[in-house]
């Protein structure tokens, strides 16, 4: 298993990936399926700020994204991350491994800050981010429903 930088091609792997949680979990905040177009614009945010992907055989099996937090400059040094893993790969250190890639990555172009949001659902996601540094710093009361289950949605930031 190698990480990776994040190419152009890599949008369908990231697609495939992500439209799994859509359609088998509860994490993803969607109950849609990304289109072309939207995991085209999220590959090249990952180009632009920074992202990878992880290879097992030369396939896609996990990716992380960073992107802007919000648009306007004030929040320059903060970015928002999303990344998922193939199923079959959780909890085998590959999510540890696409983070601290994109620590580096991120703290070498001069930000300072991650924010994630999760779902409440997800306590396993919650759990690995508090071992990985992050601290909840925000909490939304069943604020939707997917699949007929109101969720909550944890945000969590890191200092880098």
């Amino acid at each position: 298993m190698k990480i990776a930088k994040i190419k152009s091609s890599d949008y369908k792997d990231i697609q495939r990936i992500y439209n799994y949680y859509v359609q088998e979990t509860f994490f993803t905040f969607s109950d849609e399926l990304m289109k072309d177009s939207e995991a085209i614009q999220l590959t090249n945010e990952g180009i632009q700020y920074a992202g990878c992907v992880a290879l097992k055989d030369d396939i896609v099996i996990g990716f992380g994204i960073a992107y802007p937090f919000r648009v306007e400059n004030i929040f320059n040094n903060t970015v928002k991350l999303t990344y998922f893993l193939n199923p079959t790969y959780l909890r085998k250190g590959i999510g540890t491994k696409i983070l601290n890639y994109l620590f580096v990555d991120l703290k070498e172009k001069g930000f300072k800050e991650i924010i994630v949001n999760i779902s409440s659902l997800n306590k396993t996601s919650i759990e690995f981010h508090k071992k990985m540094g992050f601290v909840e710093c925000g909490f939304f009361q069943n604020i939707g429903t997917i699949k007929e289950h109101e969720i909550s949605m944890v945000w969590m930031q890191k200092k880098i």
